[in-house]
């Protein structure tokens, strides 16, 4: 996985700017912008904050490529990517209800 790659992929599609990653994880936009360009390889700490800052987890940076997840889910990650936190908590109560009418046979 070309991990600068994937960071300028992400940040593109959520339409954030260098600046506005550089403000939120405290790094120096020409280190990013090194990052991005596979001149420098970032630690796990580093990493962690400019997936903060880009509204995802480790884990959904990584897992995202896996390609066993169906087009719908993938689909789904692409469109949460662009709503805003206070929406992205939303849909997941909604889905956690819908989840729970599942199991309960919609009581």
């Amino acid at each position: 996985m070309d991990i600068g790659r994937r960071i300028r992929e992400i940040r593109k599609a959520n339409n954030q700017k260098l600046l506005n990653i550089s403000q939120q994880t405290g790094l120096s936009q020409p280190f990013i912008s090194e990052i991005e360009r596979g001149i420098k390889v970032p630690s796990i700490e580093t990493l962690e904050k400019i997936c903060s800052a880009l509204g995802i987890t480790l884990a959904e940076f990584f897992a995202d490529q896996a390609p066993e997840l169906p087009p719908d889910i993938r689909q789904m990650i692409d469109v949460a990517r662009k709503l805003t936190p206070l929406q992205r908590e939303l849909i997941i109560s909604v889905m956690k209800e819908m989840v729970k009418e599942n199991q309960t046979g919609g009581e």
